[in-house]
């Protein structure tokens, strides 16, 4: 008799993975996931967040709660998320069932000494997880490869291909080799199969400590990993626990072999009164196998029939169900000194937070604000806790730090109007740059607004530029209230779900002339090359030229190629790029080590050159077609000369 039951949870499992891979190829909107429910990937998280008190990389509570969840079941009931969940497990299985003649046995020392293999990945991975914060599995992970076709960025190929492959060759001349001898999931489960090693090597790990050995959670990553080894190439069996065992009635048994047959982990099942072999994953195939009832039994207990299926339901259930009442901080990092008079300020709805990166990079930014002291950060929520010095710095500054002011141009303007209304209007809940990307797409699609630009305030202050003659500032208003729209991607067309609310109050300014609005609405671009050393303005000269074809965004994502390549020039000290009457670019140059026509020469280049580490050099075709116009002054002078609009 077949274990259908089973067969159902392991085919729903890889049914489910292809509904995420197909899905973004019919709803342009939806982003797949293949990683969203990995319980090896919390628990790397896990240790991650206990060493560091940071979560990896796009793992969440959901990842932990279901890695803590699995490693309960193994230690309770047995390693349920192997027999009836794991996709690698059950392809690897089904393999094998395909090619039972072409397998090979293991010796049982090459097996034990084999069976390491996974104990080391397992120390490898975690450890440089936890450390680095980065979710190393992914890089070799074959499920992880697979469903991606090798295309995500976290993968590394010359990993995962012959992780892939050692995979699909164990399961074919092997017996499940991945599951036995390579996967780190199984060889943390293993760990939880010896409860009495498991309580000790904890209890050891922290009675060191109340006695001041200050030991790193690294040393418990270590142990535990020792013992788990040591268990399975020694002893091979669970010990205590799980409390469910599969049993066999050894009068009434006729050993005809089929339970030994049908076990996918070739345990000789027929040679052992009760099964406490360590590769059992309670999938209870041999139950259903045995031609005679009761032969076969958990603990002994008819009813104890479905007890596998049922808890897998039970504690998928719980691990998600409990997601709803815990909140993991994403990053808590402190770089300064907390005393009693440390302050918090919370701000919620940064959509920007998303993730172990998001929230570093605005660590990295706020590090650099005197009086801010740290900050918490929560994915789950998009919210963050930042701790600061209030005789350093006051509430409104950091609110003000966390605010990144922008400047969007939403169309070419058109010589048909001699004048940009400008409106100045609040805007509620626009704060991150997921906000100002959906009031960019919203007010795009209104014709007559040309751009607009942000400033820091309760409410954000928002400058609106249009056609005064195409709207008025009431309809822009209101179309800032709208609550949905539908807009058109490369891949299709999108609701977007919007909840800004503009103030009653607004002002209307006076109409400019379209040379200024080009010129508020310009993105400059500066980079000084010093490195800190003082240069007398008098000694410097400056070479203005113009830079046709700005309009075009290559142009503008080009830049910082230009600047590389111009930093690498002696006696060039600073480029810059800004809008006076027409982009033109400024280079400051000593003219002791460079002069007029030798800058020339450099722009007219074929090719431009830039450094992308230390060592290493990357040259590129020239984007930009210099003509040779262009002109030297004195800083001084020409400071002068756009001061009075020349």
């Amino acid at each position: 008799m077949i274990n259908r039951i089973r067969i159902y949870f392991q085919s729903a499992v890889l049914i489910l993975i292809l509904y995420v891979a197909i899905r973004p190829t019919i709803d342009k909107s939806y982003i797949d996931d293949f990683e969203q429910y990995c319980p090896f990937g919390g628990i790397a998280a896990f240790f991650s967040k206990l060493n560091q008190d940071t979560m990896s990389c796009s793992m969440s509570e959901v990842q932990v709660l279901l890695g803590l969840g699995l490693l309960f079941g193994v230690g309770f009931i047995g390693k349920l998320f192997c027999s009836y969940i794991c996709p690698i497990g059950s392809t690897s299985e089904w393999l094998s069932k395909l090619t039972d003649r072409v397998r090979f046995r293991v010796p049982d020392i090459a097996d034990r000494i084999l069976r390491g293999l996974k104990y080391l990945l397992l120390f490898i991975t975690v450890y440089l997880t936890m450390t680095s914060g980065e979710l190393l599995c992914k890089k070799f992970d074959p499920y992880f490869s697979a469903v991606n076709l090798f295309s995500n960025n976290d993968i590394v190929l010359y990993y995962a291909i012959p992780a892939l492959i050692l995979t699909i060759a164990g399961a074919i001349f092997l017996r499940v080799a991945w599951c036995k001898y390579l996967c780190p999931l199984g060889a943390v489960s293993n760990i939880f199969m010896n409860i009495g090693l498991l309580i000790g090597v904890i209890a050891l790990y922290f009675a060191a400590n109340i006695f001041g050995a200050q030991l790193s959670i690294l040393w418990l990553l270590s142990g535990l990993v020792i013992a788990g080894w040591l268990n399975e190439s020694l002893l091979m069996k669970s010990v205590l626990l799980p409390i469910p065992k599969i049993t066999r009635d050894v009068n009434a048994c006729t050993d005809c072999g089929n339970c030994d047959e049908n076990c996918p982990q070739g345990i000789k099942i027929s040679s052992m009164p009760v099964v406490n072999h360590i590769d059992c994953h309670l999938c209870t195939d041999c139950v259903y196998a045995c031609p005679k009832k009761q032969v076969l039994s958990i603990n002994k207990k008819k009813s104890f029939k479905y007890l596998a299926p049922v808890s897998v339901i039970v504690l998928i259930a719980i691990s998600l169900g409990m997601t709803n009442y815990f909140e993991f901080t994403t990053v808590s990092l402190r770089w300064g000194t907390q005393t009693d008079g440390t302050q918090m300020y919370e701000q919620s709805g940064i959509k920007t937070i998303k993730c172990y990166g998001s929230s570093m990079s605005l660590a990295g930014t706020l590090e650099q604000v005197e009086g801010i002291i740290g900050l918490d950060t929560y994915a789950k929520s998009n919210k963050v806790k930042i701790y600061y010095n209030p005789g350093l710095i006051t509430e409104e500054n950091v609110k003000a730090a966390l605010f990144t002011s922008g400047k969007y141009e939403l169309r070419t303007i058109v010589n048909n109007y001699d004048s940009i209304g400008v409106l100045d209007i609040g805007i509620y809940r626009l704060f991150d740059a997921v906000d100002f990307n959906n009031l960019n797409i919203l007010l795009k699609q209104k014709e007559g607004i040309v751009g607009f630009e942000s400033y820091f305030g309760e409410p954000v202050r928002v400058t609106v530029y249009y056609y005064a003659q195409l709207i008025d500032p009431e309809e822009i208003k209101m179309q800032i209230e709208k609550k949905s729209i539908l807009y058109k991607t490369e891949t299709g067309e999108n609701e977007l779900e919007l909840d800004f609310d503009a103030e009653e109050k607004y002002e209307v300014r006076n109409k400019i002339i379209p040379d200024e609005y080009l010129k508020r609405i310009f993105i400059e671009f500066d980079d000084d090359y010093s490195d800190g050393s003082e240069y007398n303005e008098d000694e410097l000269k400056i070479f203005k030229f113009p830079l046709t074809g700005f309009e075009n965004s290559q142009f503008k994502n080009s830049l910082e190629y230009l600047s590389g390549y111009l930093s690498n020039i002696d006696g060039i000290i600073r480029f810059a790029v800004r809008y006076n009457k027409g982009v033109f670019g400024y280079i400051y140059y000593d003219e002791n080590n460079i002069n007029a026509d030798k800058i020339i020469s450099a722009l007219q280049t074929d090719k431009i050159s830039y450094y992308i580490s230390e060592t290493e050099k990357e040259e590129i075709d020239n984007p930009f077609k210099f003509n040779g116009e262009g002109k030297s002054y004195n800083v001084s002078e020409l400071n002068r000369l756009e001061a009075r609009g020349q």
